[in-house]
């Protein structure tokens, strides 16, 4: 039964399937990303108004405030002061990707959740320290350049500040974003494309390869194209690890992706040749 909706759609106008094909590629999408959507949800939420996120005043942050407390008074109200919060942050909050702590891709977590997870990535330690910071008096708001989410404070910066462009800085209730830093981002997803689960990424893959595919397009060719995809994919992953200082990288991680979009634009030219033969004229 399934395989004669599937046949029905592949052999409707592209009115019909297109919209169908792309629905149910955002649904893979979204699923692969975002198993529970509320996540999702939150998420861009929090991204609208980052600095809400930090609170000095939140229940389970008090003990740690006043654990630190003894070493902040004896320290100056510089650099030393930064190092000491973000070396006690990175001490209570153990480095852990999104995906093994709120089974989704990208989550920037309030102070308590922080806490109550034990473990979190940049932004939701840079929220914990940006608290404390508050506590401690400083004026403390985020800063991420799409790849790092880093504190700035009004005695320098902390939290291990990123070396590229700002891409959103905030500073109180206000939220700037460096729209001449946008190019950054194809950098930044090409990151998040190296440490996502692979394991995903393919579902993903495979789920454009299944809605591309139409009958007499050779099987051999479109497990081609399929294997092109991953290769590009794994290169690409391979490639954004390397150590920006080799001067090489980013050609090759443009060649990876050259790889995977070569590996997609055959596999939609192989549909588009079989609906061709199928229907003796061009496919409309």
């Amino acid at each position: 039964m399934l395989f004669r909706y599937w046949r029905t759609m592949q052999d409707s106008h592209w009115t019909r399937r297109v919209p169908i094909k792309i629905a149910l590629m955002a649904i893979v999408v979204l699923l692969v990303c975002y198993p529970d959507p509320r996540y999702l949800w939150w998420n861009i939420q929090h991204w609208r108004a980052p600095n809400d996120l930090i609170d000095p005043e939140a229940v389970l942050l008090r003990p740690w405030m006043a654990e630190l407390r003894p070493s902040m008074k004896q320290a100056d109200a510089g650099p030393d002061a930064l190092k000491l919060v973000e070396t006690f942050v990175y001490r209570k909050v153990p480095y852990a990707w999104d995906w093994d702590t709120w089974g989704v891709a990208d989550y920037m977590p309030s102070v308590d959740e922080t806490i109550l997870a034990g473990r979190e990535d940049c932004d939701g330690r840079a929220v914990v320290a940006a608290s404390m910071l508050r506590g401690f008096g400083f004026q403390a708001d985020l800063v991420t350049d799409g790849t790092h989410v880093w504190v700035r404070t009004d005695q320098g910066e902390t939290m291990s500040p990123g070396r590229s462009p700002k891409i959103i800085e905030t500073k109180g209730e206000e939220v700037r974003i460096a729209w001449r830093n946008l190019f950054r981002l194809p950098r930044a997803f090409a990151f998040g494309l190296s440490v996502f689960p692979l394991g995903r990424e393919i579902i993903v893959i495979a789920a454009y390869w299944l809605l591309t595919l139409r009958m007499g397009m050779g099987r051999f060719k479109s497990l081609g194209c399929l294997a092109i995809m991953i290769v590009g994919l794994v290169l690409l992953r391979q490639w954004t690890t390397v150590p920006p200082r080799f001067a090489a990288v980013e050609v090759f991680q443009r060649a990876a992706a050259a790889v995977m979009l070569t590996g997609a634009i055959a596999l939609y030219a192989l549909g588009r040749g079989a609906a061709r033969r199928s229907k003796g004229c061009p496919d409309t």
